[in-house]
Parts: structure tokens; C-alpha cells; sequence
């Protein structure tokens, strides 16, 4: 088969591999569209300590099963989209329906997990859902990135916020400006450095979008919403905007880290400690989450196929150095084989 390999830091190469071949607990699936997520740019850029060469890279997919599964009920040929995230089962996580909290978990594109950008792929048959031949493919590769907005919201359901903070308008951040509005959030705020995806997150219905200077969003926030916002979603995940996500928060706020940019950054815990602000890290989805995105999108409550773009996997050498060098109003783009 054909498949998109990351063979060294700022290289993915288009070659031939040897098919994979799954075990009878797996699934195999024709891949129809993989979406290439910031992780898989963290990846590519040789930040990602869990993706080493050669890899294929790749886990937002969505394609047909292509092999007889016993006792899944799914037929050969079935449309399916993939939850990557893999899950034992049994540990205390697990357990409790909290997944993403899986000591065990597993991603496709990571480690030894063959990933997406390929013709074929092989996953855990469990991670499999159907999915009607009516949705229109650039809405089903959103599902996986979608589960992870949704997570984050549920974080926030106990303390509905009437105040939100986006920090970063990029996939993570313009589905979770969808999903605020969707949900009726009073005010929306956006902060992003791109021109192209603050017009964007304006065109989504964001109530107010600025520049990402710190020091000019603190501004904007002390004036209209004094004494900080509700809550924050930091959907970046540099040194810079995890401190500008404590300093825009509100006494008792909420912090959502989603933002995996820097492994690594100081934080300012004196003000952390006397605001009592709640920081929160969140990770990927739990199976209900990732339902519940398949909903929203299938339902139509959130479509963002105007904001995505189609290109043959041939071209994923292209598209890969493309949205390193300079980010623009396309919040996602799908390898097609």
C-alpha cells in the first residue's frame, strides 16, 4: 500500500509499505480521509518524544471496514469513522468511563500504532463507529477533534460560564467557539495571532476577537469584563499563553489547558494560589464524548466544512510544511488516498 512515512524532523515521505495485516481482535479499515492534527505537526517537527521514525503518522480517520470482524456486526465495506484512543479496559480509569484516563492508553500515529495516512489501517476493533453515508466526509473527519471540545465543556457543565475566553483560533479553538455558541454562552471571546483565523473565528460568531498580544487582551478583558473572564480555554499551549490564561481569569475562575505546544512553562502559582483559580488539564475523550460529537456533527448543530480542505495524500510532504509555515483560515486539512 501507499502511506505518508515520517522518516526524520521535518520530513514525511510518500512510499510504498508493506500492507499491515490485523490480529483477530483488530479491524482492518480502507481509509477514506485522515486529518492532520497539531499533534501530528509536533510529530513532524521532532517535538513528540512518543513519535520517532519511521511512523506513519495519523489517528483522525474516517474509512470502511475491510475485513470479516466476529461479533462486531459491523460488514465488510461498513463507513465507520476511528476513535484512536485505545483503551485496556480494566484499569481504574477505565473503569469509571474515563478513558482519556487510561493508564494504558494507546494513539494511533504514536509509539509502534501504524496511524492513518495510508491506504489501510489496523485498530482494536472496539474503536470502531458506524456512520450514515449522508455525512459528508470533511464533517466525519471532524469527529475525533470535536470529541476533545466536547470533553472540555463537560469539564465546564457543573459552572456554566456567561464569560469564555478562547485562547487560540485554530481547530481546537474554532470548534470550541462552535460549541459555545451552540450551547448559548452569552459572550465568546477569541484571541488569536493569525489575521486569517481571526477573520475566521468572526465569521463563526465569535462576540469579540483580538490580536494575540497578551498585553492587549488583558486590556480588552479588564475593560469590559472587570475583574477577569469566567473561564479560559488555553487551546494553544505555549509558556506565553498559559500565563495570559491565569492573568485573564476572574478570582474563582476555571482554567482549561487543552494546548500542547511546550512541554514545559513556568506558571505564576502565587496568583494561581490567592485567586483560587481551578487549572485544569484535559486529554483527548471519553466514549460518550466522542457519541456526542458524532451527534452534534450528524444532527448538524456543527458543521466546518467551509473551513476544510481535501488534498491527495500524495500531496502530504506539501501540506505538512504548509501549515507549519504559515497557518491560515483552513482549520483542517484531510489526506484523501
Amino acid at each position: 500500500m501507499r502511506a505518508l512515512v515520517y522518516t526524520a524532523p521535518d520530513c514525511v515521505e510518500y512510499r510504498e509499505v508493506p500492507d499491515p495485516h490485523p490480529q483477530p481482535d483488530q479491524a482492518l479499515v480502507r481509509v477514506e480521509a485522515t486529518g492532520i492534527c497539531g499533534s501530528d505537526l509536533a510529530g513532524y517537527h521532532g517535538k513528540s518524544t512518543r513519535r520517532r521514525p519511521p511512523l506513519i503518522l495519523g489517528h483522525e480517520v474516517v474509512g470502511r471496514v475491510a475485513n470479516a470482524i466476529t461479533g462486531s456486526g459491523l460488514p465488510i465495506g461498513q463507513r465507520v469513522v476511528v476513535n484512536p484512543l485505545q483503551s485496556c479496559g480494566f484499569c481504574y480509569g477505565c473503569l469509571r468511563g474515563r478513558e482519556n484516563q487510561c493508564s494504558n492508553w494507546r494513539l494511533l500515529g504514536m509509539d509502534d500504532e501504524q496511524g492513518g495516512f495510508a491506504d489501510l489501517v489496523v485498530v482494536d476493533k472496539r474503536c470502531l463507529t458506524p456512520i450514515p453515508e449522508t455525512l459528508r466526509i470533511s464533517d466525519a473527519a471532524m469527529v475525533e477533534p470535536l470529541a476533545n471540545t466536547v470533553h472540555v465543556f463537560d469539564m465546564l457543565k457543573d459552572y456554566p460560564p456567561e464569560r469564555l475566553l478562547i485562547i487560540g483560533g485554530g481547530t481546537q479553538g474554532a470548534l470550541a467557539l462552535m460549541l459555545a455558541k451552540s450551547i448559548a454562552i452569552p459572550q465568546v471571546w477569541v484571541t488569536e495571532a493569525s489575521s486569517a483565523r481571526r477573520e475566521s473565528a468572526r465569521a463563526l460568531g465569535a462576540d469579540t476577537v483580538i490580536d494575540g498580544v497578551p498585553e492587549l487582551v488583558l486590556d480588552a478583558v479588564r475593560e469590559t469584563w472587570p475583574g477577569g473572564a469566567d473561564a479560559v480555554l488555553e487551546a494553544v499551549g505555549t509558556a506565553a499563553t498559559r500565563d495570559l490564561a491565569v492573568r485573564a481569569v476572574r478570582n474563582g475562575g476555571t482554567v482549561v489547558l487543552l494546548g500542547l505546544h511546550d512541554q514545559r512553562s513556568d506558571a505564576d502559582f502565587s496568583s494561581i494560589v490567592r485567586k483560587e483559580v481551578t487549572l485544569r488539564g484535559s486529554f483527548a475523550y471519553t466514549r460518550s464524548d466522542f457519541a456526542a460529537s458524532l451527534h452534534l456533527l450528524v444532527s448538524g448543530a456543527i458543521s466546518a466544512t467551509p473551513y476544510v480542505r481535501e488534498l491527495p495524500l500524495l500531496d502530504g510532504p506539501s501540506a505538512f510544511a504548509r501549515l507549519s509555515d504559515a497557518p491560515d483560515a483552513v482549520l483542517k486539512i484531510l489526506l484523501v488516498p
